[in-house]
């Protein structure tokens, strides 16, 4: 057999099976966004158009490529496989920001990651950029131009679909919207300090109810007692709906952690209970959030961790000493803490009634996913 047929072919399979690779990481990725964030695919039919289109590309570029059994010059091939090897470099760019939520299905879920450092601070969709580049260069490699001309034509009408149907998805579940509005595209700064790479980061929890919050895997969950008639102690506990932080990671460390809570998400589930805390503990018109910020670097490793976190509550702040654990799943760690803060330390007035008594002090429960 000719040996540029032997290489042309090793070339093809070499792809074949970074596609199975890929479609196995997938999987697993799906099976985690299942468990742990509900995922469920927004359009099996797509997923099938995807799946059929590159199995017949391969199968084109197989047998064109094979009966012309041909190569560009040796320029033309490196400069070629140059390309390719930049393309699949930004491929695994691609899979390590998007980490678990690198999918080829199209997935809907609660509590959807944006991804907006590297390459996805400049441009939305890397990913299918290396796609549209692979099927024009490989071909073109094996002056395969039948197949070139004729699937990146078909290729660009299919991503354009997907990419319509991934960005309406996100629009509904997450903040993507914002982050990618044209005069706000680049939103993750890269930062060089002291030497190292920093990257900014944003994330966004938006729970439709309490119910939704209390299922969540990261939440802020607070909780308290009433005492009626100084006889009967019942507990009631709440979620905050609305949260968004932005922390900067750097040297293995998150830095600068901000988080702000939108004052009328707090939800106990009760309606009465939750308009008086409104307007008359929080006086949302006026104080429409509630900011937190951890004073100090939390360190991406497994165990204990302490920080000072600083609260403001309408016009007061106050300091607290705060524990929490970091424990790593797959690729994530998931941060867990509690404190204690009380109504008269927060300068915030009492709810208590004549025939109900609020316990001073609220306990808050916090878990987020790095």
């Amino acid at each position: 057999m000719d040996k540029h047929i032997i290489v042309l072919n090793g070339i093809i399979l070499f792809y074949i099976i970074q596609r199975i690779a890929e479609l196995i990481i997938s999987n697993e990725n799906e099976k985690w966004l299942i468990r742990e964030n509900e995922a469920q695919e927004v359009d099996p039919k797509e997923t099938v158009r995807m799946r059929v289109f590159h199995s017949l590309w391969f199968v084109s570029l197989i047998v064109e490529a094979n009966l012309k059994g041909e190569f560009q010059t040796p320029a033309i091939s490196l400069g070629l496989y140059l390309i390719l090897a930049l393309a699949m470099l930004i491929r695994f760019h691609s899979m390590e920001k998007l980490k678990q939520f690198w999918t080829v299905k199209v997935l809907s879920m609660k509590n959807h990651t944006i991804a907006h450092t590297g390459l996805y601070q400049f441009y939305r969709h890397p990913n299918y950029a290396v796609v549209v580049v692979e099927l024009l260069c490989l071909p073109l490699l094996f002056k395969s131009y039948v197949t070139m001309i004729l699937f990146s034509l078909i290729n660009l009408y299919i991503l354009s679909k997907r990419i319509e149907l991934e960005e309406s998805t996100l629009m509904k579940q997450s903040n993507y919207s914002e982050l990618f509005n044209v005069k706000k595209l680049v939103v993750a700064a890269f930062l060089v300090v002291g030497g190292a790479n920093a990257f900014a980061e944003d994330v966004h929890l938006n729970f439709k109810n309490y119910d939704e919050a209390k299922k969540s895997a990261a939440y802020i969950k607070f909780k308290s007692e009433s005492t009626k008639l100084g006889l009967l102690t019942t507990s009631f506990d709440g979620f905050i709906k609305n949260i968004k932080m932005h922390y900067v990671l750097e040297d293995n460390a998150i830095k600068n952690l901000n988080a702000v809570l939108a004052g009328n998400s707090l939800d106990t589930d009760v309606s009465a209970r939750d308009q008086k805390l409104y307007n008359e503990i929080l006086e949302i018109e006026k104080y429409p959030n509630i900011s937190v910020a951890i004073n100090g670097p939390v360190l991406l490793k497994e165990g204990e961790q302490s920080a000072e976190m600083t609260f403001q509550i309408k016009d007061k702040k106050i300091t607290k000493h705060v524990n929490f654990t970091l424990s790593k799943s797959d690729k994530h760690f998931l941060v867990k803490g509690h404190t204690v803060l009380g109504l008269k330390e927060m300068g915030l007035p009492d709810p208590s009634i004549a025939i109900a008594k609020v316990r001073d002090d609220f306990d808050f429960d916090f878990a987020f996913i790095l």
